[in-house]
């Protein structure tokens, strides 16, 4: 009974999101880690303006639902057949030249991923110049969930969810349920220096490279394991608006995130990295604006707190001092 309430659950999520990016667990828990992987400076403003940051980082899958002009912002379908057999080198990263070769419409259909984080790193770097706290963490909020998107594998291809291949649900299955149910075991810290990214429109496309090169595995695992494991242990129905529905056990989520191993939570934690590097990258081509460092946001009890969580995520304790965000939040529901 616990099972059937645990995957009514999901699948009232998956019904509101559809095909959506990172779950909401996921993009929570990798922007409040991309904030302590930040020098201290910045880093600390980041933390003071945590709880927004944090919350705010799922706000463009939630603007997806009314505004029509957002879900192409989320991906790019690297191997549709407008962009060519090629489609690993022939893309244009400048969007004008990108534009006079497959054309917008052709664009807007395959996906903008790259080009958005690219406008929206533009909006950040001149919010830091301009000293406009306000874009600063609207624009920062915004560029971490589209830099987090880029990393997902099944955000580079036409066969998104594995409908092409009888592989239905793949999609919230990789990005959303392995995360949610392996989160708790996940490595939250890293020592990874950041990286300052001196051309973010061709970082984004190496980023979506490394992720298309995932998508064999991605396919294999969970077509090998239903093989082996057979359809009454990797589906369940459950009843949903007097319906009937069909969704992966726990069994099955479970036997899929041992299958494919650390790789979903390194490209998670990938992403944090990358998220933190593209910010840190914004506030230096600003030219590393002073007015973060006084905020009046940054009372003493902030810099308390940053400091004993900073020191929390170092230790990675942050779950079990129940410090992170995403998992309150969760439980909280």
């Amino acid at each position: 009974m616990e099972n059937k309430k645990l995957y009514l659950l999901i699948s009232l999520f998956i019904g509101f999101m559809g095909l959506s990016s990172w779950g909401f667990l996921a993009h929570k828990t990798l922007q409040q880690v991309a904030i302590h992987q930040l020098p201290t400076e910045l880093g600390l403003y980041f933390f003071a303006n945590q709880d927004y940051l944090v919350q705010n980082s799922i706000r463009p899958d939630v603007r997806r639902k009314d505004d029509k002009t957002e879900d192409v912002k989320h991906y790019l379908d690297m191997d549709a057949h407008v962009f060519g057999p090629n489609y690993k080198t022939d893309i244009p990263h400048d969007f004008a030249q990108a534009v006079k070769k497959y054309t917008i419409d052709s664009l807007r259909k395959e996906g903008l991923v790259p080009w958005e984080v690219n406008r929206v790193y533009g909006r950040l770097v001149h919010a830091f110049k301009s000293n406009m706290p306000d874009s600063v963490l609207f624009y920062a909020a915004d560029l971490g969930h589209y830099v987090a998107d880029a990393h997902v594998p099944l955000h580079t291809t036409k066969n998104h969810d594995g409908q092409l291949t009888d592989q239905k649900g793949l999609h919230v299955l990789w990005e959303s349920l392995v995360p949610e149910q392996f989160l708790v075991g996940y490595q939250l810290q890293q020592n990874q220096p950041l990286t300052y990214i001196k051309q973010p429109q061709d970082f984004i496309f190496q980023i979506l490279a490394e992720s298309h090169a995932m998508l064999p595995e991605v396919f294999a695992a969970e077509k090998e394991l239903r093989s082996r494991m057979g359809d009454d242990k990797v589906y369940m129905m459950v009843e949903r608006y007097g319906r009937k529905q069909r969704y992966f056990t726990k069994e099955f989520i479970q036997a899929y995130g041992d299958r494919v191993g650390k790789s979903v939570e390194q490209r998670m934690l990938t992403s944090a990295h990358r998220v933190a590097s593209f910010w840190y990258s914004a506030w230096k081509d600003a030219g590393s604006p002073a007015w973060v460092g006084t905020s009046p946001v940054l009372t003493q009890e902030k810099k308390q707190q940053y400091a004993d969580q900073h020191a929390s995520w170092q230790a990675n304790t942050l779950i079990k001092q129940n410090l992170l965000i995403s998992l309150q939040s969760k439980s909280a529901e």
